[in-house]
C-alpha cells in the first residue's frame, strides 16, 4: 500500500466529517475512489455522515466486492436506507454480494422504507429460545455480542416474540434457570408497518429503551432503539416547524456555490477544448485529444 492510501486513511479516520463533505462535492465516480481507498469500517463512518443521496449514489459505483464489504461494516438501518435510495437493479445487485442472512434482513428492511418501523430498526437484537438455560443465552451472545442491547427477547418455535428480559435480571439469574422462566410476558412491541407518527407517540419509550419490532403474525423481526425513536422525533418536529431559515440559505449558498464551480470547469472545458481549433483551423484533424478529457484521479498518486 503506497503512502498517499495510508495518509487518506489517516485523515479518513480523524476527520470524517471533512470527508463526507468532500465526497458532497465531487462527481460520484470520485466519491466511490475516496471509499473504496478507506477500511471498510472507515467508510461505513463517513457514509453514515453524508447526504443520504449522495452517499448511495458514490456506494453503488464501486465493484460488487468493495460496495459488499461496505454495506456490511455498516449499521444495518443505515445500510437499508442506502440501498432503498438505489435502483432495484443496484440494489438487487449489491445484495447478492453480502452474506445471505445479512442480504436477507436489508431486503425486508427495504421493503419497508425508512418511513416505518420494519426499515428502522436494528435486526440483530439478540431473540433466544424460552428452552434454553440462562447459561446457554450467555454463550449465544458472546458467539454474537454485535447487536447486543439493554434486553434479550425470547421466542418461540415459529420466531414469534413471547418476552423479554433486561441485562440486569438476566445477570443475576441462576445460570441453569430455564430461560423462559426468567422473563416478562406480553411485552410492548410496534409493529414493523407502524409509521413513524406511531413510533414516536408509543408509551412504551416511557418505560423502554428499546422496543421489539414484530410482523402481522408477531415474529420477532427486530428492535427499534431508542436512539433511532429521538432521531424520528427530531425529523417529525423539523417536518412540522417547516424549513430552518438558516439552514435554507445555508443550503441555497451550497446550491449556487456547487452550480457556480460547475459552470466554471464547463466553461474551462469548452474553451480547453476549443483551443486547438483556434491554433490550427487549416488542420483540426490532425490534433492530439485534448488531456483535460480525462478523468484524473481525486486520491493523490491513485490512477487516472
Amino acid at each position: 500500500m503506497n503512502a498517499d492510501r495510508l495518509l487518506a486513511r489517516a485523515f479518513a479516520a480523524t476527520h470524517p466529517d471533512e470527508v463526507a463533505r468532500f465526497i458532497e462535492r465531487i462527481p460520484p465516480e470520485g466519491g466511490a475512489e475516496v471509499l473504496g481507498a478507506l477500511e471498510p469500517e472507515s467508510a461505513a463512518d463517513i457514509l453514515s455522515r453524508a447526504v443520504p443521496l449522495i452517499a448511495a449514489t458514490s456506494l453503488a459505483r464501486l465493484d460488487n466486492e468493495a460496495a459488499a464489504q461496505i454495506v456490511e461494516a455498516c449499521h444495518p438501518s443505515l445500510a437499508s436506507g442506502l440501498l432503498f435510495r438505489m435502483s432495484r437493479g443496484t440494489r438487487e445487485r449489491l445484495l447478492e454480494a453480502v452474506s445471505p442472512a445479512r442480504a436477507e434482513d436489508l431486503k425486508r428492511m427495504t421493503d419497508y422504507g425508512p418511513r416505518r418501523a420494519g426499515g428502522r430498526l436494528d435486526p440483530r437484537a439478540p431473540a433466544m429460545p424460552e428452552t434454553l438455560s440462562v447459561s446457554e443465552v450467555f454463550g449465544r451472545l458472546r458467539e454474537y455480542p454485535a447487536g447486543v442491547m439493554h434486553y434479550v427477547y425470547a421466542i418461540d418455535a415459529e420466531r414469534r416474540l413471547t418476552g423479554v428480559v433486561n441485562m440486569r435480571e438476566l445477570m443475576l439469574a441462576p445460570p441453569d434457570a430455564p430461560f423462559g422462566t426468567i422473563i416478562t410476558r406480553d411485552p410492548e412491541a410496534l409493529f414493523a408497518h407502524d409509521p413513524l407518527e406511531v413510533i414516536a407517540r408509543h408509551a412504551g419509550w416511557k418505560r423502554s429503551h428499546a422496543l421489539p419490532v414484530i410482523d402481522r403474525d408477531r415474529r420477532l423481526l427486530g428492535a427499534l432503539r431508542y436512539s433511532t425513536f429521538r432521531a424520528i422525533e427530531t425529523e417529525l418536529g423539523q417536518a412540522a416547524a417547516g424549513p430552518d431559515a438558516d439552514q435554507t440559505a445555508s443550503a441555497l449558498a451550497e446550491l449556487c456555490a456547487v452550480g457556480a464551480s460547475a459552470m466554471t470547469r464547463f466553461i474551462g472545458a469548452a474553451l480547453a477544448l476549443d483551443e486547438p481549433a483556434q491554433r490550427d483551423r487549416h488542420d483540426r484533424r490532425t490534433e492530439p485529444p485534448p488531456s483535460s478529457t480525462l478523468r484524473r484521479s481525486v486520491i493523490p498518486g491513485g490512477m487516472p
